[in-house]
């Protein structure tokens, strides 16, 4: 990867790191000279980023003279990202089921192990850090570049949506023990070197979050 690639895609991932922060809503209006004297960067790269994530269907807009604004999700919006997640969760954690070493193993495990201290602490932003955490652990233990640019991409979209857009403070202990119980599934199976079943189980677990988000949304809208 050259330099110039390099530090195109460093501020990529730094906008899409401040656009999913937590600081802007659906529908608000993002301005490239603000992100960019933010990031200490000029327009041009940070214009680019937004033109990409425009062209992913992350953002909205883009058109000349238009600006770009964040997506208002809808039950189906959401439906629709998480599968497009467990397509790529899928594929990651079958090629981390062929390809991952004992460190990539022991960070995994050192993670859920962090994770299990958090357990109680509902509301805890560790918590939604190590839960990050472990989701690109993953996708670098396939060693699969492609796979685990992609999914890290996504995963600051996702994470905006579950921890920012549908009341966070809804966890409940039962559910961050439901979320180990499935980490440590899953790592046991690429401990096993059982690609197929590793799939199958990453791809359940977006379903079953997707379902949680949903109806997380549905219940907020009810309440308003």
């Amino acid at each position: 990867m050259s330099e110039i690639t390099k530090a195109t895609t460093g501020v990529y991932e730094s906008v899409t790191e401040k656009v999913f922060s937590g600081r802007f809503a659906p529908g608000d209006r993002l301005v490239e000279q603000d992100l960019a004297d933010e990031l200490g960067v000029s327009r041009i790269p940070v214009r680019e980023a937004l033109g990409k994530m425009v062209a992913q269907g992350v953002l909205l807009g883009g058109k000349k003279h238009q600006g770009v604004w964040m997506r208002d999700y809808s039950p189906e919006e959401i439906r629709q990202l998480y599968e497009f997640r467990g397509l790529l969760e899928s594929g990651v954690a079958g090629a981390a089921a062929e390809a991952a070493t004992e460190s990539d193993l022991t960070h995994m495990e050192i993670i859920c192990e962090q994770m299990e201290a958090e357990i109680g602490n509902v509301g805890s932003g560790r918590w939604a850090e190590l839960d990050r955490k472990f989701h690109e652990t993953l996708a670098d233990a396939g060693h699969n570049e492609r796979f685990a640019q992609a999914l890290k991409t996504l995963l600051s979209e996702c994470y905006f949506v579950f921890y920012f857009l549908t009341a966070p403070q809804t966890r409940a202990v039962e559910q961050m023990r439901d979320v180990i119980k499935v980490h440590r599934g899953l790592l046991d199976l690429i401990r096993q070197r059982k690609p197929e079943e590793a799939k199958e189980k990453a791809c359940m677990s977006m379903r079953a979050s997707a379902d949680r988000v949903i109806r997380r949304m549905i219940k907020n809208d009810l309440k308003a």
